[in-house]
């Protein structure tokens, strides 16, 4: 039996690697593009997460971005983000964290989002609800399209595909209050979780971006799900999120606007 703990010291443990180095110059390399970028904190707190969570769960696979991003199937899987906005993290931008979730026969059942830097810790566990700190979180109560604040992002690959979120954003800012595009999806999600974030949607995201943050979400009592109102899964190109009022709204303004 996992101690759930044992797990949240580890995060822990795996967040003040990333703090102690947050304000320090930085080891960069890039990936695909110029602009999608890696440092060597992201392969320390990588690697010390996975010689942890083997030791809590013997048996357990890893799905995790910098080192072992084969996707798989897996009775015990962990998900992990080592930190999901690195450029955040390069720039000294405060929305950063540490993500990581576990799938048991491919259904979520824990999940933690982890900023070191403004100290929030999200946590959630499928059947017993979503907290952040310690205190019960929901998503908004907020009916009104026209006054909700959403998040989105733009994929590595904006530069040459179609499906760029150019077209969306433009089409769904005089809909809403706001939108924000602050670098991190895992952090979005959580924010959707905790109602900042009436409603989310990102095209081209990776397990490792999202799983912990729909876990979140789904028991903070809302929604998540691909452009088809389905159930979001690893080869869905568009994820959306958020309370149940919102994301209808959202699901059908999306397919309004169109995708391309």
């Amino acid at each position: 039996m996992l101690n759930s703990n044992r797990l949240k010291t580890t995060v822990l443990k795996a967040g003040d690697i990333l703090e102690k180095e947050f304000y320090r110059n930085k080891n960069i390399s890039t990936k695909s593009t110029h602009y999608d970028l890696i440092t060597e904190t992201d392969k320390n707190v990588e690697l010390f997460l996975k010689e942890k969570l083997i030791k809590l769960l013997p048996g357990s696979e890893f799905l995790a971005e910098e080192t072992d991003s084969t996707r798989k199937d897996s009775k015990k899987l962990w998900i992990i983000d080592p930190i999901d906005g690195t450029t955040n993290f390069v720039h000294k931008f405060p929305f950063v964290c540490v993500s990581v979730s576990l799938m048991i026969d491919g259904d979520l059942v824990l999940a933690i989002t982890y900023n070191p830097i403004m100290k929030e810790f999200y946590f959630a566990e499928k059947g017993k609800g979503a907290y952040l700190n310690k205190k019960q979180i929901f998503v908004s109560e907020i009916s009104d399209f026209s006054q909700t604040l959403l998040g989105t992002g733009f994929a590595y690959n904006f530069v040459h595909s179609k499906e760029n979120n150019f077209k969306l954003f433009q089409e769904m800012l005089p809909c809403v209050h706001g939108i924000r595009r602050a670098g991190s999806a895992a952090l979005d999600l959580a924010f959707v979780a905790k109602g900042v974030f009436d409603g989310f949607w990102e095209w081209f995201l990776n397990p490792w971006d999202v799983c912990a943050g729909i876990l979140l979400i789904k028991e903070a009592g809302g929604i998540v799900t691909n452009i088809y109102n389905q159930e979001w899964n690893f080869d869905d190109k568009l994820i959306i999120a958020g309370s149940k009022e919102t994301h209808s709204k959202l699901l059908a303004k999306i397919q309004e606007i169109g995708l391309n």
